[in-house]
C-alpha cells in the first residue's frame, strides 16, 4: 500500500513539473508577443487561445499536486477545537466528498473529450483540434483523483485525521 501511495505522489509531482514548465513556456510566449506586437507591429497568431489551453493545464495539473501536499485554502477556526472523534469523521465526509468529485470531474472531462472528438471541434484561429487538450487535461483530474484514494487510505485505513500537515 505504501508503494501504491508514493506512485500516487510522484504521478502529482511529474504533474507539477509539467505544470511549472508550461508556465515558463507561456511566459515565454508572452514576452515574445509583446515584443513582436509592440516593436515590430507583428502580433503572435493564436496567442490568446494558447495562453487559455496553457492557463486550463495549469490548472488542472496543479490540482492533485495541491492536495498532496495540503495547499488548498483550509479554514479551520473550529476544527482544532474538536474531540478527535468528531474530526475523524469530518475528515472521513470530506474524504468520501472528494472522491465523488474528483472522480466525476476526471469522468466528465474525458466525456467531453469523447464529445469534442466526435463532433471535430477545433480552436477558432490555430484550427487545433479540442479534444486533444481534454484528454491532455484530464490526465491532471486523474492526479487529483489518486491523491484523493491517497487520502482515504490515510484516513480510512490507517485511521487518521485530516490535518495540514502534508505529511
Amino acid at each position: 500500500m505504501v508503494k501504491l501511495r508514493q506512485f500516487f505522489k510522484k504521478y502529482n509531482a511529474v504533474l507539477n513539473v509539467l505544470s511549472s514548465t508550461i508556465m515558463t513556456i507561456l511566459m515565454l510566449m508572452t514576452v515574445v508577443d509583446v515584443v513582436l506586437r509592440k516593436w515590430f507591429g507583428i502580433p503572435f497568431s493564436g496567442s490568446y487561445e494558447l495562453t487559455m489551453i496553457m492557463l486550463s493545464l495549469i490548472v488542472m495539473y496543479g490540482f492533485g499536486y495541491a492536495n498532496d501536499f495540503k495547499e488548498h485554502v483550509v479554514i479551520d477556526l473550529f476544527y482544532r477545537k474538536y474531540p478527535e472523534n468528531v474530526k475523524k469523521l469530518c475528515s472521513m465526509l470530506v474524504v468520501i466528498l472528494t472522491i465523488i468529485m474528483t472522480a466525476t470531474l476526471t469522468f466528465v472531462v474525458f466525456r467531453q473529450g469523447v464529445r469534442l472528438y466526435a463532433t471535430g471541434e477545433v480552436t477558432f484561429s490555430l484550427k487545433l483540434p479540442k479534444w486533444i487538450f481534454a484528454f491532455i487535461g484530464g490526465f491532471g483530474f486523474i492526479g487529483y483523483f489518486l491523491s484523493a484514494l491517497n487520502d482515504f487510505c490515510h484516513v480510512f485505513i490507517e485511521g487518521k485525521v485530516f490535518t495540514n500537515d502534508p505529511n
